[in-house]
């Protein structure tokens, strides 16, 4: 019986330089051919490669990087040289057009989740495409055949973006690259981002392209799948999460954006994950559930325990395709395979249970490990095509010529529906305006007047208003006012942007926004590199005084007193005759970064010190109240300050873009502004923390130094064993856990809104239904309009099962303006079906019954939010959640009839579990877009019928639910070689090697497996293998003449490598081990001929059927 796999599989047949008859009347090749879907059309061209050039095609690689190997151009098909690195989290940073600064950057990641405005980051990632597409057009233009670009490739149009890891930890050196320490915000965020870089499109890799929406802008690539962000150990570490975290916390970012934003690709990560894959077991199922453990508690000696991330079929094919319905293409984090197999600091020293746990994994074979796991691409090239990689992996009958084929498929599908391989005038940004031969032309895509304005008006935006006591911002006009400014060199006059940050058509320091904005009465008090230190035991602060042009040379101390009274005097007169005082602190770029976390969350340089003992006491002793802006990776301490009297206002954001300076000044004025594309706004703060600001991060998460690096501790809840508790979702206040200084969600503004109680749609539901969540909000300002935040949370019933639950879950979040003075009610709609959590002991969703409490507010503090009770009863039904076809192969030859595509189909339920596809309660339909060409049975097998290409679909229907899903099936004859001349027969020989079903009675003899190669040759020979990759889940061996023996019914997928004059050619095929046929009587009834009549369920091929009577 299946579970969840339509396991009568076959594989079809590997046609290494096999040319497909042209699929169209005028002999257009399929792949060229505009009316056939885009994953038809990249199957049809992947079959006319030469096993060669296949291999040359799974590099990922940047095109500058001549010191790496890139995928080679084949002119004779149209493929260009194609560079797949890019990076563009907030901005293009490469590649980019040589010579040419004029790009947008829009805020750091961090920042944009700070926005709290979904809409925002679709219009910034929209921008982001605009000018990916002007740099590939200029790299590689559309229409030229053969171009010459900069490092020999294409700069690609598909990015690297966006890094979703959650910040689980504040100390994290990459943390200001990604988004939020909560799953729900990093899904909304982060799916928005892919919408937008890709063009807002709803192409899929059946669509035929028949408008322009139909194409792809530019490939999301979500990224770094899974669980990676500590750097310590990130190359070579262990992430040790639990099942229920795994499922509730660190998965669902990635469903929500490579699954229903639909990214076109996903990154493997280089860490390992906690999961001990058992290959003995149905995949997927309920029973095929694999180990989860902590690695400090389980490490196997000398090894890395679990699985490296990029070989993990669990979590690349099973999560991420048949739960979430990712039907991209995978690539790996550069050099990521190496780690697969590396030892000592080149890799994970992996020993895996398939290999007793005792044998370190070789080169070949973790790269056939990788590949089969789902990892399509290699990003650096120096494992897959390389002779000890993937061809000697194909050589040794690790893998075969098919599973390249479906790497590539995947891949060239995305570079199908960006258009590369259509005409020009098909593709909407092959236009003049995404050319920078336009740069006269007003509607031009590089730094357009659009795209600053969002760059603007998002800086605006992304600011947290921490504190505002007594009104002190925003500051009163410039007119009267003289505002002086503090703050080290690299925070006032410096440009800091944060990771990954490309060049800026503009930018704008904090210290010459202020000096515009203000004119004349505007100060600037920063440390200057040349100026002494005093001669004092004391830490001073050595500054550059910057007066209306006249630089005066002085230091502010730490403490009291100062050697120097006329230094102190100086700092104190600019700060008595100010009427605003202000201090920019926080982090330079390289405080902290890729490789490099953070130690603590103190701030670098003694910043709160200087707040705290000179620029405070000063502001007190003069009636003065300071404004602390702060800009930096993500929070800091600010125990120093916070609660000081004369600081009156705390601001902070992460790196704010290229507009960070002028938003400021901005901000801090509460200006009313003009963007660049003419629309108008005003500055008010409506940005809303994406993380915990903890009160002492050491003591409350964990030391990040050793013996105990918490840092790369996983665990999420007291219960795992988190001291107590990560994140607002599980953090716990009590003895040693002190409550956090800001709360997730909060962020003030100066307009004062009040939100009221917020109203069901209905206060009874079951788990099939959806409420609307109605909250009144109002602006009960005197003139200036506002942007409130309107944030929706769910507490669960008190679990029955005694786990830990979230103390409350962000489930809907709107950011909606208001107009002083005026109300409105914002809805928010959460379906029933979002409140889960996840059953470790059944493996599955579950959907708690009972009373939830819904609450809304503009924080997720408790004191913010005000609540209302709903009642969920009843199951969910188990209908169709995904369906998805992992096929065995892409291609099938009429030179090998016996040979066979499986759809491999699973059908994944609501709960995360999959159908058994034998229940009566699911249907499942196939169909052949051109069954001329091959048809599909029932059971999803597919049989050639003539060369030419087609579509299967899969529609799967249960409970009234239906959903769909299709593959591409190209079949070919003849082989003949890159230049279309014939090869000897010892060069094209295909293998024949079918699927087969035997008996238990027979595997447990020993059952004599067969193949063989066409044209015929009888020097060939041939040896078999089980990969310890491979499905097994019957127990079973096979010697190398081709004797398999089983201990159980199940399955066994059964590699053989033919070699003929000198050449291997690998083919796999799976067996299905039958129960035991016993019938009533003395043995089986006889048929019309005399022969035993067999039930359908116990018929073998490929060997003598066996029966026995029943006792």
């Amino acid at each position: 019986m299946a579970l969840g796999l339509a396991w009568a599989v076959a594989v079809g047949s590997l046609g290494a330089f096999a040319r497909p008859t042209p699929a169209s009347a005028d002999d257009t090749p399929a792949y060229k051919n505009t009316s056939l879907p885009f994953s038809v059309r990249a199957a049809d061209l992947v079959s006319r490669m030469t096993l060669e050039e296949k291999y040359d095609q799974l590099i990922a690689m940047q095109p500058h990087a001549t010191w790496r190997p890139k995928p080679k151009a084949i002119d004779r098909l149209g493929v260009k040289s194609y560079g797949y690195w890019g990076e563009a989290n907030h901005g293009i940073y490469f590649p980019t057009i040589p010579g040419n600064g004029n790009y947008t950057q829009y805020p750091q990641s961090t920042s944009i989740a700070s926005t709290w405005n979904p809409a925002i980051t679709r219009e910034i990632a929209g921008g982001i495409a605009d000018e990916a597409r002007v740099t590939y057009n200029t790299s590689c233009p559309p229409g030229v055949a053969n171009p010459s670009p900069v490092g020999g490739a294409c700069h690609g149009l598909t990015y690297w973006s966006p890094n979703q890891n959650l910040n689980r930890d504040p100390r994290w050196g990459r943390a200001d690259e990604s988004y939020t320490e909560d799953p729900f915000l990093a899904g909304q965020v982060a799916g928005a981002f892919v919408t937008g870089l890709q063009g807002n499109t709803s192409s899929r890799p059946d669509t035929i392209p028949t408008r322009a929406h139909d194409y792809v802008q530019a490939v999301a690539t979500p990224k770094h799948y899974l669980a990676n962000n500590s750097e310590a150990n990130r190359d070579f570490g262990t992430s040790n999460f639990t099942e229920r975290s795994m499922h509730e916390y660190f998965l669902p970012p990635f469903g929500a954006s490579a699954g229903k934003a639909g990214a076109r690709s996903l990154m493997a990560a280089y860490n390992a994950l906690s999961v001990v894959e058992d290959y003995t077991k149905d995949y997927p199922s309920p029973s095929s559930y694999p180990t989860l453990w902590s690695p400090r508690d389980n490490a196997t000696p000398g090894g890395t325990p679990g699985t490296p991330a990029a070989a993990s079929r669990y979590s690349l094919e099973t999560m991420l395709r048949r739960s979430y319905g990712f039907d991209g293409y995978v690539v790996s984090d550069c050099d990521a395979i190496t780690r697969v197999h590396g030892t000592g600091t080149s890799g994970h020293s992996w020993h895996p249970v398939q290999l007793g746990g005792q044998t370190q994994i070789n080169k070949t074979l973790g790269n056939a490990w990788a590949l089969k796991a789902g990892t399509d691409l290699d990003c650096s090239g120096g494992d897959y095509p390389t002779a000890t990689g993937l061809p000697a992996a194909q050589s040794q009958g690790f893998i075969s010529e098919a599973d390249v084929d479906i790497a590539l498929v995947r891949a060239f599908t995305a570079r199908f529906q960006l258009g590369e391989f259509d005409p020009v005038p098909s593709v909407p940004w092959n236009s003049e305006s995404y050319s920078l031969s336009a740069a006269g032309d007003p509607d031009v895509k590089l730094a357009s007047p659009a795209h600053r304005a969002v760059a603007h008006e998002s800086a605006i935006e992304a600011p947290v208003l921490l504190k505002n006591a007594g009104r002190t911002l925003p500051f009163a006009g410039a007119a009267t006012g003289k505002t002086v400014a503090l703050g080290h060199v690299d925070s006032l006059n410096g440009f800091q942007s944060g990771s990954y940050s490309g060049p800026t058509a503009v930018n704008t320091t904090f210290a010459q926004a202020l000096a515009e904005r203000t004119g004349s009465s505007a100060s600037a008090v920063t440390e200057g590199s040349s100026t002494p230190f005093l001669s004092s035991h004391l830490a001073v602060f050595p500054n550059v005084l910057d007066t209306n042009g006249t630089a005066i040379t002085t230091s502010v101390c730490a403490s009291s007193p100062c050697d120097s009274v006329a230094d102190a005097a100086t700092a104190e007169y600019q700060i008595s005759q100010a009427d605003n005082v202000m201090v920019v602190v926080g982090h330079r770029n390289n405080d902290g970064g890729e490789g490099a976390d953070r130690s603590t969350v103190v701030m670098p340089r003694m910043q709160a010190e200087l707040i705290r003992d000179s620029i405070a006491p000063l502001a007190q002793k003069y009636g003065k109240k300071i404004v602390v802006w702060i800009q930096a990776k993500t929070m800091v301490d600010v125990s120093a300050f916070k609660d000081l009297p004369s600081v009156g206002a705390i601001v902070w954001s992460s790196f704010n873009g290229m507009y960070q300076g002028k938003a400021m000044a901005e901000l801090l004025f509460n200006d009313a502004v003009r963007l660049e594309d003419g629309r108008t706004a005003v500055a008010n703060f409506s940005g809303k923390l994406p993380l915990t600001w903890y009160s002492d991060v050491d003591a409350q998460l964990g030391p990040a130094a050793a013996p105990d690096r918490a840092i790369e501790d996983y665990r999420m809840t007291k219960a795992e064993g988190a001291k107590c508790g990560r994140t607002y979702l599980y953090y716990q206040v009590g003895p040693d856990c002190a409550a956090p200084h800001y709360v997730f969600g909060q962020g003030l503004s100066y307009s004062p809104f009040v939100y009221g109680t917020p109203r069901l749609s209905s206060s009874k539901i079951t788990p099939d239904d959806a409420v609307t969540v109605s909250v009144p909000v109002a602006n009960r300002g005197a003139s200036k309009p506002g942007k409130a935040v309107v944030e929706v949370y769910a507490r669960a019933p008190k679990g029955a099962d005694g786990n830990q639950r979230p103390l409350k879950q962000l489930k809907g979040l709107v950011k909606s303006g208001l107009i002083a003075g005026t109300s409105k009610t914002v809805k928010v709609t959460i379906g029933a079906g979002d409140l889960w959590f996840w059953d470790d002991v059944k493996h599955k969703k579950v959907f708690p019954t009972g009373d939830w409490t819904i609450l809304a507010g503009p924080s997720s503090a408790d004191a913010d939010l005000k609540s209302v009770r709903l009642r969920v009863t009843g199951h969910r039904t188990a209908g169709v959640e995904v369906v998805s076809a992992q096929p065995d192969a892409t291609e099938l030859s009429l030179d090998t009839p016996g040979n066979r595509i499986n759809a491999q189909l699973s059908v994944t339920k609501h709960d995360m579990t999959f159908w058994d596809l034998s229940d009566r309660a699911l249907k499942v339909k196939y169909t052949s877009s051109n069954p001329a060409v091959a048809t599909v049975d029932a059971s999803g097998s597919v049989k050639p019928v003539s060369t030419g290409a087609a579509l299967i679909t899969a529609k799967a229907t249960a409970n009234g639910e239906s959903k769909s899903t299709t593959f591409p099936v190209v079949v070919t004859s003849g082989a003949p070689d890159a230049t279309g001349s014939a090869l000897p027969n010892a060069y094209t020989s295909r293998v024949d090697f079918g699927d087969r079903k035997v008996t238990l009675h027979q595997a447990s003899l020993g059952t004599k497996l067969s193949a063989s190669v066409f044209p015929a040759n009888p020097a060939t020979t041939y040896s078999y293998q089980i990969a310890p990759m491979d499905t097994n889940t019957a127990g079973a061996s096979v010697t190398s003449a081709g004797v398999l023996t089983a201990a159980r019914t199940g399955h066994v997928r059964v590699t053989v490598t033919a070699t003929s004059a000198g050449v291997q050619t690998s083919e796999s095929a799976l067996v299905t081990i039958l129960p035991k046929c016993r019938f009533g009587g003395v043995g089986p009834s006889l048929a019309g001929d005399g022969s035993p009549r067999v039930p359908t369920s116990c018929r073998s091929t490929g060997a003598t059927a066996s029966f026995e009577p029943s006792p």
